[in-house]
């Protein structure tokens, strides 16, 4: 047994007397004899969280002290605790690998970033519910390799408007955002806080709180942002329908595509069309991506079309 997993051990021994001699107390309210127990046992975890932490220094392990603060006191949902868990690692794992490798519209994670960002399990602490994790990591001269994605979690927890959003889009990716929403959802929806504490290799800590309001905030930005792209294609095809009072239109390009949509504003409507006639169509397209799905919606509107009459002649031929 290596000298982190025999702290560990006991760390994990202690923390379970000190819940047992909790609950005595809280039945013998004023005995002496079972307080000091309990402030012995409590002087017992935190001489060995600090040999704990040192090993952890000394192997190149971070820290991560992950605590969920519920609105409602002692009410912890098992599903929304565990998804909360999940849905951090893998938030995690996103941010390290936009920083290490590029951002990413969808969430693409290779086996060795799985690998290289999974966090173990060390013990759950008092005070709400505390879980400390471990990940490997490695220190070189400006730092270790997960600052700038420690940093983003702390970037990400005080997103204030949508801007924010469109500014985490453009440095980490549209699947960050993704998962950051899914997260935020998640806790606000439990009606939980998060208390996030990284402890780095050199000693220095990072983090922070967020309570649910703040996260019932960053999902409603996320959930109201979107990313607009507009662009124009130039088709020939068929005209198969067009409908002036609607303003709508239908137009089946050559071996090509089907758009449906509407009519532009500048769209010459007195002029009378036939349909299932050839023509060149000139059509705007707009490309709307919503943030919290990064799912994208297509519409059409059809800005002018110019008859192929020569076409047409040898079609009739």
């Amino acid at each position: 047994m290596s000298d982190i997993d025999s702290v560990l051990e006991r760390l994990r021994r202690v923390y379970a007397a000190i819940a047992e001699v909790e609950v005595v107390a809280a039945n013998s309210p004023g005995d002496q004899y079972v307080l000091a127990n309990l402030k012995s046992l409590k002087r017992d975890s935190e001489d060995l969280e600090k040999q704990w932490e040192e090993e952890c220094r000394h192997a190149q392990i971070e820290v991560c002290r992950y605590r969920i603060i519920p609105e409602d006191a002692h009410h912890y949902s098992l599903a929304s605790v565990s998804k909360s868990l999940l849905d951090f690692q893998e938030m995690f794992s996103q941010i390290f690998d936009a920083v290490k490798t590029g951002i990413k519209k969808r969430a693409r994670i290779s086996a060795d970033i799985r690998a290289e960002t999974q966090f173990d399990f060390g013990f759950t602490y008092p005070g709400s519910l505390g879980v400390a994790l471990m990940v490997e990591s490695e220190s070189h001269f400006f730092g270790s390799k997960f600052d700038e994605a420690v940093k983003a979690i702390s970037d990400i927890v005080s997103i204030d408007d949508r801007d924010d959003v469109r500014d985490l889009a453009k440095s980490l990716g549209g699947a960050v955002v993704t998962k950051v929403y899914d997260w935020s959802r998640v806790n606000f929806g439990a009606g939980y806080g998060v208390d996030i504490t990284w402890k780095r290799t050199d000693g220095t800590v990072r983090g922070g709180t967020i309570d649910a309001t703040s996260l019932g905030k960053v999902v409603d930005l996320i959930a109201r942002t979107s990313d607009s792209k507009k662009s124009e294609i130039t088709a020939k095809g068929v005209l198969v329908g067009i409908n002036i009072k609607t303003k709508r239109f239908r137009f089946v390009q050559h071996d090509g595509p089907d758009y449906s949509g509407k009519l532009g504003n500048d769209f010459p409507i007195t002029k009378k069309w036939s349909v299932n006639k050839n023509y060149i169509a000139d059509i705007t397209i707009e490309e709307v991506t919503q943030y919290a799905t990064m799912d994208t919606n297509r519409s059409y509107k059809l800005a002018r079309l110019k008859a192929i009459k020569l076409l047409d002649a040898k079609q009739k031929g």
